[in-house]
């Protein structure tokens, strides 16, 4: 499991943490015990973050340790959203109350599935700003190790940003105090999202092309959830190309794709929504979010194989972005061209296409997002930028939470 950046080796997380382990230090290879344990030295060594393997960096145990711990914290809320969004909805009898509990609006404070959820964020963010710490430590002299302290740097910060960028697009102390924790302390959501885009704005400094690139993009998209338009124009045309995009793999192992768990034909807690399937009209929005009837007669999602990559972002998603843009006047094209761009990739045909002379607004735009964007995460950024209450019932505007609720135990300590 390991995220994708297209360009840049595509080896599963397990694997490549195997390979540096049976690489670096004496301690791994001389498996005598208990004299190949490891001390708080070793642990911060430079081989803990990464090698240089003919010119190109690999990733250390601690670096994949961050990705494994972003993918799974990914998959948690991504899916998660959905419920309380017009996405997701409970099955007749789920063995899990967890996303009924989120799709009714009544998710208790002492939920295990949402400690879990908070937890694994949590993690993921401190296994982030260790790295951080850990490579900075350091001092290395030769060129290598300043290649693996730079590219770990990279690495470290893009994950801390993602994991701050998903813990204020996710989580809240309530819809008034729209804030989190960390170590303790209440941070709102906009100390939160700085957090990011600064994280982001540092990884930069010492990012390859196509790494630059992807930041960008996540740039880009800071600016959509945030409604920080400006910040959108600045990196939407230094974002992905075509054939790049930011996702979590599922190699190895036992971990599967968060949303095929979730609404395969054979799960029995999660289902689409029925009304959802309702606004799939074209060729291209079948395609995009191909449904089958489960035997028990709810919709199930069949656009998922168990391994395939956890997408969080893409090139359509920033021609989308793009399209907004030029609706919102920030940016000159043609709105109905950069749409179409991705919808032909459903129908080549054309027939799913907007005509050339229409004039889109802004509602098009939700109504793009809310098809070509679906599994992502992004229904629920929408509803709340743009105050719509969606097909959520009685409306999204009208709930109590319109975030995840944060476990009891961390607002009472």
């Amino acid at each position: 499991m390991a995220i994708k950046l297209n360009n840049i080796n595509k080896v599963g997380l397990f694997i490549m943490a195997a390979l540096t382990l049976s690489s670096c230090d004496k301690w791994v290879n001389d498996t005598k015990l208990p004299d190949n344990t490891i001390d708080e030295s070793q642990l911060n060594s430079i081989a803990m973050l990464g090698r240089i393997e003919k010119g190109a960096y690999v990733y250390g145990p601690v670096i994949a340790g961050v990705w494994r711990a972003g993918a799974t914290s990914a998959a948690d809320l991504l899916v998660a959203s959905g419920a309380i969004v017009d996405e997701i909805v409970p099955t007749a009898v789920p063995n899990s109350p967890f996303y009924k509990e989120l799709d009714e609006d009544k998710l208790s404070p002492d939920n295990t599935s949402l400690f879990s959820v908070w937890s694994n964020v949590q993690n993921y963010r401190a296994r982030a700003e260790d790295a951080i710490a850990n490579a900075e430590s350091l001092n290395p002299a030769d060129e290598d190790g300043l290649k693996i302290q730079r590219a770990s740097l990279m690495h470290a910060r893009l994950h801390a940003g993602y994991a701050w960028l998903l813990m204020a697009d996710y989580f809240s102390v309530s819809n008034a105090s729209r804030s989190v924790y960390a170590d303790h302390k209440g941070i709102s959501h906009q100390d939160a999202y700085l957090k990011a885009q600064n994280y982001w704005m540092q990884a930069l400094d010492s990012a390859n092309d196509s790494e630059k690139r992807l930041i960008h993009s996540l740039l880009a998209k800071l600016g959509i959830h945030t409604g920080n338009y400006p910040l959108s124009v600045q990196h939407i045309n230094q974002s992905f190309t075509a054939s790049e995009n930011f996702s979590f793999l599922n190699t190895v192992g036992t971990v599967s794709n968060g949303f095929f768990n979730a609404l395969n034909i054979n799960s029995r807690d999660a289902a689409v929504d029925p009304s959802l399937v309702a606004v799939l009209k074209t060729t291209a929005d079948k395609a995009r979010n191909p449904v089958v009837k489960a035997s028990k007669g709810h919709w199930s999602l069949n656009l998922f194989k168990e391994r395939d990559p956890l997408v969080v972002s893409d090139y359509d998603e920033m021609q989308l972005i793009r399209a907004e843009l030029v609706v919102r006047g920030l940016i000159s094209g043609n709105a109905v061209d950069l749409i179409n761009s991705v919808i032909a990739k459903y129908d080549g045909s054309g027939g799913s296409n907007y005509s050339s002379t229409t004039k889109l607004t802004l509602n098009d735009i939700v109504a793009v997002r809310r098809i070509y964007l679906s599994w992502r995460g992004t229904r629920i950024i929408d509803l709340r930028r743009f105050k719509i209450d969606g097909d959520v019932i009685p409306g999204f505007t009208q709930r109590k939470w319109q975030w995840i609720g944060i476990p009891e135990i961390e607002t009472q300590s």
